[in-house]
Formats: structure tokens, sequence, C-alpha cells
């Protein structure tokens, strides 16, 4: 270093305006991906419920409405009581909601894709008034939006909070 001249460098560390981009495309990334892994594991098993179904609007199955006798236990949902012994909604014998428990989850910085190979069966139709299966498992309830948006902003604060990038500029 020459003799009158000063060396200064300024260290900018965090969430800089200059990192900003890069810590929220990181943020978004890695909260979106935490938002489809509480669906996963609280809100995906509570679609074959019968309150779920009742809530979100479900389209009543064949023999729900009527009363157990007479022609009954001919319906879909008689068939389903006698061999089954239950009358859940997007359930026949059990093997979808058993299927479901695995998923893959891929985030972008826009959205969470929670993908279930096993629910293939949902997209089955027998007639074309029969219920869209698939689409009534996608239903989200406003409470259950409420709850993914609530952990997603959860989860985008912690991680700029814990964002650390160090940018060393010589002046």
């Amino acid at each position: 270093m020459t003799e009158g001249l000063i060396d200064i460098r300024v260290r900018e560390t965090g969430c800089t305006p200059r990192h900003l981009r890069k810590a929220m495309t990181g943020g978004k990334r890695e909260a979106w991906h935490k938002t489809g892994v509480l669906f996963h594991a609280e809100m995906r098993d509570e679609r074959f419920t019968a309150e779920h179904g009742r809530k979100a609007g479900y389209q009543p199955r064949q023999g729900e409405q009527a009363g157990q006798g007479g022609k009954f236990w001919r319906t879909y949902t008689g068939q389903k009581l006698r061999k089954w012994r239950h009358k859940r909604p997007l359930e026949w014998s059990g093997e979808t909601r058993r299927l479901v428990r695995s998923a893959n989850i891929t985030a972008t910085t826009k959205l969470a894709r929670v993908s279930y190979s096993g629910a293939r069966k949902l997209n089955y139709r027998r007639w074309p008034s029969s219920p869209r299966m698939a689409d009534e498992f996608r239903k989200l309830l406003p409470e259950e939006i409420t709850k993914l948006a609530a952990r997603y902003d959860e989860s985008l604060d912690r991680y700029l909070a814990t964002y650390q990038e160090t940018t060393t500029t010589k002046v």
C-alpha cells in the first residue's frame, strides 16, 4: 500500500438489498416445500372422512340420503357398508387411502406440488354423473388454506432471518 491511500472494504452480511433476490428465491422454495409437507402430514388423511366431505361439499353418493331399508343395500353406499363396514367418501376397500401414505413433494418459487402415485383410482369414473373424486381430493377448505398460508409465512420468515451471505467490496 502506498502512502496516503486508505484501503476501505465494505462488508455486507445477511439479507441485504444486494442479496435479496437470491435470499427470496431460496426462501420461497423452502417455504413452499414445508407447506407441501404440512399438507401431506396433516391434511391428506382428512380427505377420507365424512366430516371433510360435508365441509368440502363432496357430491352425495348413491344411497347416502336413503334410509337403510329396501333398495338401500343395492346402492353404492349400501354395498360399501355391507362389504367393508364403512361409509367414508373417496374410499371403497381402503387401498387408495393406504397407497397415498407416500408422496412426491416438489417445490418451486411459486407453488408446491404434492403428487400421489397411489391415488390413480381416484381418476376412475363409472358414468358421467358420478363424482370427480380426484377433484374432491384436491379441494381445500378455507381453514386449511389459512393454515397452509401461516406455515408458508412462518417458514419464509425463519429462512430470511437465518440467511447468511457475505459480500466484501473493496472501494
